[in-house]
């Protein structure tokens, strides 16, 4: 009888500290991760632990990859993007978040500057990319993503999910 009572103790004991181990292992694991995604410096922590210069490049990349455009094109449009940039950041510093009541005055000098955007984008491209490029920017609209150009992994054709039936 006293065997099994003190087999009962070491049992428990032995569950006590085989949790107080792992705890402290996984504390460790987990400051260990936070600490390193905090030292990226001026990231974010967006998409991917990129940076929003890095995010508009690779999406820049993958705009040009897409299109076919060239060099020359690439250039232009990153200027275009650029400046688009400058401008909504600019009328986002004149708008203090304490003023909701201008969001609904500036809503359509956002859209301005990104009607703009578009139509210098639209012309450097020919026909072809065009076409494209509206088809991309027809799907973001319709399922919010933000990104030009299929993903890996991504269906070509949509109509035939079953979800979508």
């Amino acid at each position: 009888m006293i065997a099994r009572s003190a087999l009962g103790k070491i049992l428990v004991f032995s569950v006590f500290f085989i949790g107080i181990g792992t705890g402290a292992l996984l504390d460790t694991a987990y400051r260990t991760r936070v600490s390193r995604a905090g030292n990226d410096g001026d990231r974010r922590g967006g998409e991917h632990g990129l940076s929003p210069q890095e995010r508009a490049k690779r999406d820049l990349d993958r705009m040009g990859q897409y299109l076919g455009l060239d060099q020359n094109q690439k250039e232009q449009i990153a200027k275009i993007q650029d400046e688009t940039r400058g401008e909504f950041r600019a009328l986002r510093e004149k708008t203090d978040p304490e003023f909701k009541a201008l969001r609904e005055k500036v809503d359509p000098q956002f859209k301005a500057i990104e009607e703009r955007s578009r139509a210098r984008i639209g012309a450097i491209l020919n026909a072809e990319q065009r076409r494209k490029w509206e088809e991309v920017r027809a799907q973001r609209q319709n399922n919010g993503r933000g990104r030009p150009g299929p993903r890996s992994g991504d269906r070509t054709d949509k109509s035939n999910r079953p979800d979508k039936q």
